[in-house]
């Protein structure tokens, strides 16, 4: 079997973990306030992306200091034009006359870049990497079609003590951890406001187990493991103010908490408000 998915990022780690059962897996991109098939993962894309995953130094020559990793897509100029606002959003502009009603410099507020194909291969050049022998080893024909990267929506973000907690990072930290990948259906970021007015990140977690205080330990463990490696703001703040930083991790059953909605939705949330929140073990 093929998979081909869509709605939202992913993690290389997910795919790693879908590959396990998949031959191949290719995500698309688009908007249902836009147009479905606005461009798409190639072989090519693929591959620069994991060498992104593998290589933080190409990842930061390509995309910038940023530390996450977005989609890479390649898409077609002469059916979309694609650009970049001052807040570094993504403007299509649908370029073909067929359409009664198309959109122009249309905003989906997400984040991310555009470069054209020789552009992102003088980058590649200067980390020592050729783009045409990296093509070749995924044994497809290359496509010398621009690109953009997504990172995903502004708003869906958490910021404690300075440092920005993306669900892109959480994602990565999860399926980095496979034991907790295979039990986790879904997770959302909210932040926690203590009586005292204390502020930490928190992290809900829709599992297939019953929630345990030492299922709460692992999932705590693993995910201040993983943003400390990931993410430079979490790691600089966490140095300083471990206290701060310490996420409060909350699990939910299947379809349980504030995952009850999800069922009717096209897209998970994931940024919870405070005041849907609910105690967790």
């Amino acid at each position: 079997m093929r998979a081909l998915v869509g709605g939202e990022g992913m993690a290389e780690g997910l795919r790693d973990y879908l590959l396990r059962r998949f031959r191949t897996v290719y995500s698309g991109f688009g908007a249902t306030d836009l147009e479905i098939g606005i461009a798409g993962e190639t072989p090519l894309a693929v591959a620069i992306r994991r060498l992104c995953r593998a290589r933080p130094e190409v990842r930061c020559a390509l995309f910038g200091s940023d530390s996450r990793l977005p989609m890479l897509f390649q898409y077609n100029p002469l059916m979309h034009h694609v650009e970049v606002n001052a807040n570094r959003e993504l403007l299509f502009t649908i370029s073909r006359k067929s359409l009664l009603s198309p959109r122009v410099r249309y905003n989906v507020h997400d984040e991310g870049g555009v470069a054209r194909f020789d552009e992102l291969q003088r980058r590649l050049s200067a980390c020592g990497v050729d783009i045409t022998a990296l093509g070749a080893r995924e044994g497809t024909r290359q496509l010398r079609l621009p690109f953009f990267w997504v990172y995903g929506r502004r708003d869906y973000t958490v910021s404690v003590m300075g440092a920005n907690i993306y669900p892109e990072d959480i994602e990565q930290c999860l399926y980095a951890d496979g034991a907790l990948a295979k039990i986790t259906h879904s997770f959302c970021l909210a932040l926690d406001e203590s009586v005292g007015a204390d502020v930490h990140p928190k992290l809900i977690f829709e599992v297939d187990l019953a929630p345990t205080a030492e299922l709460v330990a692992a999932y705590r463990e693993s995910m201040v493991k993983g943003l400390i490696a990931l993410n430079a703001d979490f790691r600089a703040a966490w140095h300083e103010y471990p206290e701060a930083l310490a996420p409060v991790i909350e699990l939910h059953p299947r379809g349980a908490g504030p995952f009850a909605a999800d069922a009717g939705r096209i897209k998970q949330a994931r940024l919870l408000k405070r005041a849907e929140g609910s105690a967790g073990p």
